[in-house]
């Protein structure tokens, strides 16, 4: 930890002045998503707690109420979900044990009785199947009560005396540090006259909000489950030889991905990979290797509608419990049939292709499977008109048996001749009365794109899911989107997912586990005919929008705002588990050239270089050869792994494999980080494509890069100005205008940044306190202005950076502004160090 963010936690009275201000600035809730807990898996210290009330605790009389919703996977530990104690040393706790295969949840008084035994059912142990519990405290008539989804467990004998101030913990707490594998959401506390609701909907950070935005509990080592339902997770990532297929098996839980000789199936539950040899061989070569699972049958179809010369197209099942083989027909297509749909009727027995593309035509018509005739037979739909196409999106067949189809390249004419357009409309097929109902068309007012092979319609058929994708772009990325069935309107609901799709084999399939309440997103990227390449990705579900993404990065600017009326100090703040935000103070009308230079410096804007760039002082960004800023693909694991190579390649040796995992994965045990560290790896690979002079370099088990003149880094620049310079007066105004955006990655409160931060810190202090006073002499005060405020950033009981802000704060905005900030400045110095500022504002301004 550096000295400035040491300093920093001593300032519990900042936080409270963020959220009133996040609080007035909010437009509204995010859906609550939850808090996860690191759990006994992890070292001690890294366990998960929360301190529902961080200062003193409310007291409630006659009765106190503790509801939450609780989601718990653990069939090992026996842990602590929440802990009671009072200001009589009481104390009672909810425990959670797995024991002969039953798991329970029991209510204690610590130390000395279990009260009341719960046995839960062992279906309820899923990361997102959430319990409803609430637990009542009778402290008058000395019972407690606990319901779970609705069913009430009772006891009495409590000794409870009428009246509490509790704390309340979860997790790790003061008597006990055994966590079950588990998450909250929805906790709300409260009496017959005060409540207390706290959605758990946060982002980052150790502080939790109520719902009205103060800012009440304190949580250490949080996992914020909104995250995992916005940015995709890499879960797998596997290089083949050869045409290899995949697909879902809900049944299974796991990802099939089928080869000519063998099979892997991917438990998504457990991360765990099982490989076996087919009974009798695939009785057919795989070109495109399309496949789709029969669930009634626990089947895996696999068929080419038009395979090689001399090879036979066909379609056959592989049994997924005996693996082995069975030819179903040796049908074939006149031609091929790239990216057209392929699904089932409601009842899983007759099976259906539409659309795709071939032979230089789109195509829409359907066909059937005659399992008599072992033939593809055309099928005649009657209604609205589908035009040829391929690159669109289905869905599975729904209980009126209807199919819907999204999307697309084609034409009216089928023929490619005359050129394709991007089609943005929705039919309803049904598959009973051999029917079709186009239900709407759009034109989105965004750059071209196309949908992946499948959509997933929402519960209660309002809306559909589907991965779109700029198709065009051989480097491009997906997205989740989220439509109205009814309207068409749509929005964003994920983070995006770098892929690259060079050939026209390369293929895109979106699955929806309802058992885990997961999308998974699978790529399937060809180098050539016989090899690609396949990754496997996981968001939970409900997804978070763009919008309510974006949302959450601009509270800390809708903060400062109101900060500015409050009359807070300028500062650097320690927020988020540690991240660094660097806040300035501005008025509602900014004077120019002569205010406070105290604006967020997120909103700065980038000085000099644009092309193959790098941003590491002040808020992180990165633009690649076009001057495009490609920040957003950085995902927070991506931009860790970036950051760590980068800085370890400046002037050391670059970073090791078992240091890469051990840094960024620190839950997990090296030997399993191996194919998240590929999949990792390979994701910054094709980001750093788009950037000229910067190449990553493996040798001898040690990444680093390797940088040229062409590339672009803002700290490398100002770091080489500091070691070079031979006095501080020849700090070039280039390089103090990079420096004035902020320190090292603020916003990163990873424990492996601290050396680099406190090293240039220490390289910066000494540079800029003799800057200062010249600066101030030549009468530049907004400039000393930036240099103060840069001083107090590292030290923030500095007496140079202090004296010359109010130095020059007298001079640009008069000495009651600068009283007032001399004020708030004492008034902190006391809170922090317990003494009196020695330097009385006379001596510092004059009269």
């Amino acid at each position: 930890m550096t000295k400035a963010s040491r300093i920093l936690l001593l300032h519990p009275w900042v936080y409270r002045i963020l959220v009133f201000a996040a609080a007035l600035g909010s437009c509204g809730k995010l859906q609550a998503q939850g808090l996860q807990f690191n759990s006994n898996d992890s070292l001690m210290e890294k366990r998960t707690s929360y301190s529902v009330f961080k200062q003193e605790s409310p007291t409630f009389n006659d009765e106190l109420t503790i509801a939450f919703q609780l989601a718990l996977w653990d069939n090992s530990h026996l842990g602590y979900v929440l802990n009671l104690a009072d200001s009589k040393n009481n104390s009672y706790s909810l425990s959670y044990i797995y024991l002969n295969g039953t798991p329970y949840l029991n209510f204690n008084i610590d130390s000395k009785s279990n009260k009341i035994t719960i046995p839960l059912s062992a279906a309820q142990l899923s990361k997102r199947t959430w319990t409803a519990i609430k637990i009542k405290l009778d402290l008058r008539g000395d019972k407690a009560t606990v319901w779970v989804n609705g069913k009430p467990y009772g006891a009495s004998g409590f000794s409870f005396t009428g009246s509490i101030s509790p704390v309340i913990t979860f997790g790790k707490n003061s008597r006990y540090s055994d966590v079950p594998n588990m998450a909250i959401r929805n906790l709300e506390v409260g009496d017959a006259s005060q409540a207390y609701s706290f959605p758990l909907d946060e982002w980052e950070g150790q502080n939790v909000h109520s719902s009205n935005g103060d800012e009440v509990g304190f949580v250490e080592n949080p996992v914020w489950l909104i995250n995992e339902s916005y940015f995709w997770k890499p879960r797998l990532s596997k290089s083949f030889n050869e045409v290899v297929g995949l697909n879902f098996n809900q049944q299974k839980q796991s990802m099939v991905l089928f080869g000519s000789n063998s099979v892997v199936q991917y438990n998504v539950r457990n991360d765990e990979e099982s490989s076996g040899s087919y009974q009798n061989p695939l009785p057919m070569p795989l070109l495109l290797g399309k496949s789709i699972v029969n669930p009634r049958q626990n089947k895996l179809y696999v068929y080419e509608v038009n395979n090689a010369p001399g090879n036979p197209s066909g379609l056959v099942s592989l049994d997924l419990s005996r693996l082995n083989w069975e030819v179903k027909g040796n049908a074939a297509l006149p031609s091929q049939r790239h990216h057209h749909n392929v699904f089932y009727d409601k009842d899983y027995r007759d099976l259906y292709l539409f659309g795709g593309y071939g032979s230089f035509r789109y195509y829409n018509d359907f066909f059937k499977f005659d399992t008599l005739e072992q033939v593809w037979q055309p099928v005649v739909f009657t209604g609205d008109h589908i035009d040829p196409r391929f690159f669109s999106a289905c869905s599975v067949a729904d209980a009126n048996n209807d199919v819907y189809i999204f999307g697309g390249i084609g034409n009216q004419s089928g023929s490619q001749v005359v050129g394709g357009m991007h089609f943005y409309d929705l039919y309803r097929v049904n598959l009973t009365s051999h029917t079709i109902k186009k239900l709407w068309e759009i034109k989105p007012d965004e750059e071209a794109f196309v949908p992946a092979n499948n959509l997933v319609l929402s519960k209660d058929r309002k809306y559909f899911y589907v991965l779109c994708y700029p198709h065009e772009r051989p480097k491009t990325s997906l997205k989740l989107y989220k439509y109205a069935i009814q309207d068409g309107s749509y929005e964003v609901v994920s983070g995006e997912i770098p892929v690259t799709s060079e050939r026209i084999e390369t293929d895109v399939n979106l699955f929806f586990n309802s058992d885990a309440n997961e999308f998974y997103c699978t790529t399937q990227e060809f180098t050539s005919p016989v090899k690609s390449g396949i990754k496997i990705y996981s968001l939970a579900f409900p997804p978070v929008s763009y919008a309510a993404y974006l949302k959450s990065k601009q509270a800390k600017s809708a903060t400062i705002s109101v900060y500015s009326y409050v009359g807070g100090l300028a500062a650097v703040l320690f927020v988020a588990g540690g991240a660094f935000i660097y806040l300035k103070r501005k008025k509602a009308k900014p004077v120019p050239d002569t205010a406070d230079l105290t604006q967020d410096e997120s909103q700065l804007e980038i000085i000099g270089n644009k092309i193959n760039a790098v941003y590491l002082l002040g808020a992180f960004a990165v633009y690649d050869k076009n001057g495009k800023d490609i920040t957003y693909l950085f995902s927070p694991k991506i931009k860790q792994l970036f950051i760590l190579i980068l800085l370890n390649s400046r002037d050391k040796n670059g970073v090791t494999s078992r240091r890469i995992s051990t840094t960024l994965w620190a839950d997990k045990d090296v030997a399993k980080t191996k194919n998240i560290r590929g999949v990792t790896l390979n994701h910054l690979r094709s980001i750093l494509a788009d950037l000229d002079g910067i190449e990553l370099a493996y040798i001898n088990d040690t990444y680093s890069f390797t940088v040229s003149d062409a590339f672009f880094c803002d700290y490398f620049v100002v770091q080489a100005s500091l070691n070079n310079r031979q006095g501080a007066a020849e700090l070039e105004v280039p390089h103090f205008d990079l420096m004035v955006r902020g320190g090292l990655l603020p916003a990163m409160p990873d424990v492996w940044l601290d050396d680099f931060k406190e090293e240039y810190e220490e390289a910066l202090m000494p540079a800029l306190q003799p800057v200062i006073k010249n600066t101030y002499d030549e009468g530049q005060f907004k400039k000393a202005l930036e240099i103060s405020r840069l001083i107090l950033n590292i030290d923030p009981f500095s007496d140079a950076g202090i004296n010359y802000k109010l130095k020059a704060i007298r001079r640009t905005r008069g000495i009651e502004h600068a009283r007032r900030t001399y004020d708030d400045f004492v008034a902190e110095y006391k809170r922090s160090l317990g003494i009196d500022y020695p330097l009385p504002f006379d001596k510092i301004c004059g009269k």
